[in-house]
């Protein structure tokens, strides 16, 4: 069974459209990352890709790793260790794949084009849309659902 995180995905409105997320570890460690803007999306690019990942039951993408300890040179705010570079290393391919295909599915999505994570997507777009200027919206991985309702 794949290790399980709590994500709490964090939306900004004002000044500019935009989000980052927390990510609550099985053994207690909080990584921070995703301050990105969300721009013409319907959900953030990370929200995406844990769309994407679940949908498929990818344990090597972006959210299995971190679960399992990964840390990312980029896009969190943890410092690369030994041990999470070997997390990465060790599964680099799946990684590699994992984001395309996000990328690939999340796009398809936003141009209306037909995808089988298309359900997913529907169902976190519209729980993120009710999340306000400041608000939230916490899931579980690996199955993306929803925790808590969005809340101010």
């Amino acid at each position: 069974m794949p290790a399980t995180l709590t994500i709490t995905f964090h939306k900004f409105v004002e000044p500019r459209r935009s989000s980052w997320w927390e990510a609550v570890r099985p053994k207690g460690g909080v990584v921070r990352g995703g301050y990105t803007p969300i721009g013409h999306q319907r959900i953030p690019h990370d929200l995406g890709h844990l769309a994407t990942e679940a949908h498929f039951g990818i344990d090597d993408g972006f959210w299995g790793l971190l679960a399992r300890g990964a840390t990312f040179r980029r896009g969190t705010d943890r410092r690369p260790t030994r041990a999470g570079k070997a997390v990465i290393a060790a599964h680099r391919a799946g990684l590699h794949r994992a984001e395309q295909l996000g990328n690939g599915h999340h796009a398809a999505w936003v141009a209306g084009q037909p995808t089988p994570v298309a359900t997913r997507f529907d169902a976190l777009a519209a729980a993120w849309d009710v999340v306000p200027d400041g608000g939230t919206l916490t899931v579980r991985w690996p199955g993306a659902e929803i925790v808590v309702e969005p809340v101010a």
